[in-house]
């Protein structure tokens, strides 16, 4: 592999590569990998908007919210805030901590289980998923974990090549499949949604297999014990977190499902399935980025956390405006009656940016063990999510959604910012490792463009313009931009 790229790409193109940090080239090869996984599922998208009616679509999108739910309950997502914060805390012992994170997981996933089956009939009718799929639902969730132990920490490693390769692989083979047995088998939601899973379990199940034997677990009780302790009491908080966010993200399509109609699920999916791109660019940045602000606030390093956080807050609200600004040109691989979804375009876009900002603080928050404070926040602004939707659906139907999400993504980072700030006092920071006033400020210039671009959104000329603005102000600032980046680099 080596010897073709130097075939292919420039000598000096690859010394200057090689120069840089490997948490850059994580970052860069992560994101790369991301828009790839997304890429992917755009060309299958229009594809599935074809295959499947208005109202499969929206079954479709529903299945996928609840199983997200359901994952939150099957797993506590021990395999996030717990065990990358664990990797930290049992650097001696982490093959030990790794075990008992996907043992603990498992038992969850069993119980979770035998509730669902007891309960089956109220949680069917209510969610419409059932007990053939959940049980499918299991299996996925039993390997799940164990992949994500691998790929979180191959991310707080760095070492990207094998989990960019086999994370991209599984995204194609998982994306592909579902459009084949569409044909063969039939054009339901069930039928997508059961291929993609069963594709995602096979590519899962090595890594299952892997940590079978947890005879290692039962070997020192103590120690054990000891990680179980942690795992919950860390992970605990952060369950209603979770459970919040997914409610705040999801809550949209199950409530326009109950007073709506599944056709308006199908296009505020399609809308906010295009708003994920932006979800994808951050959150690979801050995948890779999260390790290294946890190592840097051990060290003190508050000035270099500030730095790079002014960095990409400008760099990630910058792609948000012009994602936003050419998305209806985007919008012409869809079947016409789609189009409708871009009223939801531009709330649900910048909605994006704030659930970014609010990584910047949460994370600060996770590292001081302040995990009770984020599941505070999460759970008044899903339920406030919730009321208002309730109230903007009856009012001005399904749209009115992405506008409540707007305000509550909006609350959420100002109320985790207030948080994160106690906790930094709690915990005798020195100084501050975000700059308030840069962030806000930026934060009311994202609001001013928003509003600018949602009155006139119908207008091609008014959109060109503001892009013609923004490259403009990229080739004034251009090196502000780049010495920022040499910033980024010298990390």
């Amino acid at each position: 592999m080596v010897k073709i790229a130097e075939r292919i790409i420039p000598r000096k193109i690859l010394d200057k590569y090689r120069s840089f940090p490997v948490t850059l080239r994580a970052a860069f090869w992560f994101t790369v990998c991301n828009f790839v996984l997304k890429g992917i599922s755009f060309i299958c998208m229009p594809i599935y908007a074809r295959f499947l009616s208005e109202d499969e679509y929206g079954t479709m999108s529903l299945i996928t919210s609840y199983e997200l739910i359901f994952n939150i309950f099957a797993t506590f997502e021990l395999y996030l805030g717990a065990y990358q914060r664990g990797l930290l805390k049992y650097k001696d012992d982490t093959k030990n901590f790794e075990q008992t994170i996907v043992f603990i997981s498992n038992i969850l996933t069993v119980i979770c289980f035998f509730i669902f089956m007891l309960l089956s009939k109220p949680i069917s009718g209510f969610t419409g998923v059932t007990t053939a799929l959940y049980s499918i639902f299991s299996v996925y969730f039993l390997v799940y974990t164990p992949y994500n132990c691998w790929l979180n920490k191959k991310r707080f490693e760095y070492d990207y090549k094998a989990a960019v390769i086999i994370t991209i692989l599984m995204a194609f083979v998982s994306n592909l499949a579902p459009i084949i047995t569409l044909k063969l088998i039939g054009a339901t939601a069930n039928v997508k949604v059961i291929s993609t899973l069963v594709i995602q379990i096979l590519f899962c199940l090595p890594f299952w297999i892997k940590h079978l034997n947890f005879a290692n677990v039962f070997r020192n009780k103590a120690r054990t014990i000891n990680y179980i302790k942690y795992a919950l009491r860390f992970q605990g908080p952060l369950v209603f977190h979770s459970l919040s966010y997914y409610v705040l993200n999801q809550s949209d399509r199950i409530m326009i499902d109950k007073f709506a109609t599944k056709a308006d699920v199908a296009f505020y999916s399609v809308a906010y399935s295009f708003a994920s791109v932006i979800i994808i660019f951050q959150n690979s940045l801050n995948q890779v980025l999260k390790p290294w602000r946890f190592q840097k606030l051990d060290k003190k390093g508050y000035k270099e956390v500030r730095d790079i956080s002014n960095v990409l807050v400008i760099m990630v609200g910058a792609v948000i405006v012009m994602f936003m600004l050419l998305l209806p040109e985007v919008f012409l691989i869809f079947p016409e009656s789609y189009h409708e979804a871009l009223k939801v375009a531009p709330p649900v876009t910048i909605g994006v940016y704030f659930l970014f900002l609010y990584t910047l603080f949460v994370d600060v928050e996770s590292y001081y063990g302040k995990t009770e404070y984020i599941a505070y926040v999460s759970t008044f602004c899903a339920l406030l999510n919730i009321g208002l939707n309730y109230i903007g659906i009856k009012m001005f139907g399904y749209i009115a959604c992405a506008y409540t999400t707007l305000i509550c993504y909006a609350l959420m980072s100002f109320l985790h910012f207030v948080f994160m700030q106690i906790t930094c006092k709690k915990a005798h920071v020195e100084e501050s490792p975000v700059d308030s006033k840069a962030i806000w400020g930026f934060s009311l210039l994202m609001l001013a463009i928003f509003g600018i671009a949602d009155v006139f959104y119908g207008s091609i000329i008014v959109r060109y313009l503001m892009v013609a603005c923004i490259v403009a102000a990229v080739i004034i600032f251009r090196k502000k931009i780049i010495s920022s980046w040499k910033m980024i680099r010298s990390k």
